[in-house]
Order: structure tokens, then sequence, then C-alpha cells
């Protein structure tokens, strides 16, 4: 048999508000960003966000590429700067 197990005040949210949310929320929004690209989609980019800033990271296939993801991430609404610490293979 099971029990429910009740909140006193409702359910607790999944995720917290303030800057950790955001930043996820904002690393998630650039990562979707460029997933839509055709050329950036099939490349090996890490993407984290500290404080609004977003870091890339690992391999791109050519300069234009890297040039390119650094276009799209700067598009992408909450982005105060961007950190390219990508290589060209």
């Amino acid at each position: 048999m099971t029990y429910p197990w009740f909140f006193p005040e409702g359910l607790p949210p999944l995720f917290h508000d303030g800057p950790v949310a955001s930043d996820t929320s904002l690393a998630c929004r650039v990562v979707e960003q460029l997933q839509r690209d055709p050329v950036l989609r099939h490349e090996r980019i890490c993407v984290e966000a500290q404080h609004r800033v977003i870091i890339l990271e690992g391999r791109a296939s050519s300069a234009d590429v890297l040039d390119r993801a650094r276009v799209l991430v700067w598009a992408v609404p909450g982005v105060h700067d961007v950190n390219v610490r990508l290589h060209t293979l």
C-alpha cells in the first residue's frame, strides 16, 4: 500500500528562482539556438552560463563555424557576454 505525501504549501518548485536558474535557462536557450542551425548542430560545442556570460568550449571544424557560433549566441536575449574557448581542427 502506498501513502500520498502532502506538502504543507503545495508542491515544491522543481527549479528555484535566482541566478543559477536563470543561467540554466539561458544556457538551454543558447543550445536550442545552436541546434536550429544546420551547420552548428553537428559541431561538438559545450555551452555553459555563468552570470549571463556564455562560455563555448570544444572544437569547431573551421574558423567560419567559430564565428557563426559567436554571432548566434549574441543573438540570444539575455546574453551579456560570450567567452569563446573553441579550437579549430
